[in-house]
């Protein structure tokens, strides 16, 4: 039982030291040269996008990651990637608003890949190891388009209980009077 752990143990310690062996190039840490006009200090960012597509779970579906800097107006920085890799690069330090689009390629050719899921993360740069970032995006629901949409002017107009006419606050009388009793009784100031 302990012989596994401590495998385990020094298995982690060596990809740790490989790491950052690799990260290095094997010397002292680099350090960002300011000394020209304009120089910014950089950071290094690993962000990774954990998805599992429903129909295949080791698929590598391409994703887009987009990286905008909030801090200064500035054009955002598109980069191409592959579902369940790491892409690495260097940043000038600030915040950041990145996202992740999975898109699903069509097996035929000519019709443009559609979205599958789509994420997204705010995050500050500002130190000097490589900072890791972690991108969940979340499944696009698409509705046919013979589907009623939801915040259509049809469904504002019925209540959402039971699809009469609609009062005051998305409900009908009757509902209405019951939301304002039950509020009345729960939150009855106290004599």
């Amino acid at each position: 039982m302990v012989e596994p752990v401590i495998a385990w143990v020094g298995q982690k310690l060596a990809e740790k030291a490989l790491d950052r062996a690799v990260a290095t190039d094997g010397r002292k840490p680099r350090r960002h040269d300011l000394s020209g006009q304009g120089a910014e200090a950089t950071s290094d960012l690993d962000i990774t996008v954990k998805y599992t597509l429903p129909y295949y779970r080791g698929a590598k579906a391409p994703v887009i990651l987009t990286l905008r800097r909030l801090d200064e107006p500035a054009e955002n920085l598109t980069l191409p990637m592959v579902l369940g890799e790491t892409a690495r690069v260097r940043l000038n330090r600030g915040r950041y608003r990145i996202t992740a689009s999975i898109l699903e390629l069509s097996p035929w050719q000519g019709v443009a890949p559609t979205l599958h899921a789509f994420g997204s993360q705010l995050l500050w740069l500002g130190g000097n190891g490589i900072t890791k970032a972690c991108i969940r995006p979340v499944p696009v629901i698409v509705l046919p388009p013979e589907a009623p949409r939801p915040g259509n002017f049809l469904n504002l107009m019925r209540c959402r209980m039971c699809a009469s006419p609609v009062m005051m606050f998305g409900l009908c009388r009757v509902h209405t009077d019951q939301v304002v009793r039950y509020v009345r009784e729960k939150f009855a100031p106290a004599s």
